[in-house]
């Protein structure tokens, strides 16, 4: 039996559905060309930015690094510059707000060859001079502070523990790694920290016994760690492969999690305050936010 059809256009059998379909389509255009980026800070830098900080105890307050040595802090709920200062003669490769109670400063490195402590109350009116400079022997790659120690690590060819107070490393640890890429203290667990090495190793440390406690070599190169802030035996490595793995400390011969989605090499991880997500920057030219116990990116 053949059915009849009308071919007024005004009468098609789909016009509701057509109709629904336009209604939802309208009601959420708004979020369908939405746009998460939300505002530049300030004038930026003149060169590209090649570190970053936050500080864990004030969240309007970061930190950032270019390749021209100027170092600058921002004040997010403003978006005004805190302080610019001149750090360093090349790029600076890494940077870490000191987390002592009630102190505000910043540790900055470089490849000049030093560490230098600044004071936003001090440099904030253009003084350049910092508040104790640190020399090392090798080109230092990244830095990190104990949470609540007057302690720091810095990443050369070798892993070195610094005192606030002391002019020369108090430690130095290594376990056959060439360069050390990046060094990241536990901010649970505080005598622990971990490492990354350009041989492709990832190294855990105690600073109780002064040694490494193990070290495992993945595929490709790691370029950037980050520990859990709620669960101290994980950690995360942004890796070359184009993978974020999640390692648990304990049990350092599987991860536990493979993130996977950008389609480069990650250049760097960070977790949420949470520690349920994580938010990743890759050499694609995309920041990714991922459930850490999922796979891909939401």
């Amino acid at each position: 039996m053949v059915q009849p059809r009308n071919l007024d256009p005004e009468l098609h059998p789909f016009e509701k559905a057509r109709e629904y379909t336009r209604a939802l389509t309208a009601t959420k255009m708004e979020r369908m060309f939405a746009k998460p980026f939300i505002a530049q800070l300030g004038n930026g830098h003149i060169d590209g930015v090649y570190s970053f900080a936050k500080d864990l105890r004030q969240l309007d307050r970061v930190a950032s690094g270019s390749g021209d040595g100027e170092v600058k802090i921002w004040d997010l709920t403003n978006r005004k510059e805190i302080m610019a200062v001149r750090a360093h003669e090349g790029v600076v490769k890494g940077m870490c707000f000191t987390s002592v109670g009630g102190d505000n400063r910043l540790l900055s490195c470089a490849s000049d060859r030093t560490v230098k402590l600044w004071d936003p109350e001090q440099n904030g009116n253009g003084n350049n001079t910092p508040v104790t400079t640190y020399f090392g022997t090798g080109a230092f790659n990244a830095v990190s502070h104990h949470r609540s120690d007057r302690n720091f690590a810095t990443a050369s060819s070798t892993v070195d523990i610094w005192d606030w107070s002391r002019q020369k490393p108090v430690t130095t640890l290594q376990w056959g790694a060439d360069t050390i890429t990046t060094v990241k203290f536990n901010q649970s667990e505080t005598s622990v920290l971990a490492s990354a090495g350009g041989d492709r190793t990832l190294i855990l440390y105690d600073l109780r016994t002064n040694s490494p406690l193990s070290k495992i070599t993945t595929a490709l190169r790691s370029n950037q760690i980050c520990w859990n802030p709620m669960e101290a035996f994980n950690f995360a490595a942004a890796n070359e492969d184009h993978n974020v793995y999640i390692f648990d400390m304990r049990k350092m011969n599987r991860a536990l999690n493979i993130l996977k989605d950008h389609v480069a090499a990650v250049m760097d991880v960070d977790y949420s305050p949470t520690g349920e997500e994580l938010a990743t920057g890759s050499y694609d030219r995309t920041v990714r936010i991922y459930r850490a116990r999922e796979g891909h990116s939401r």
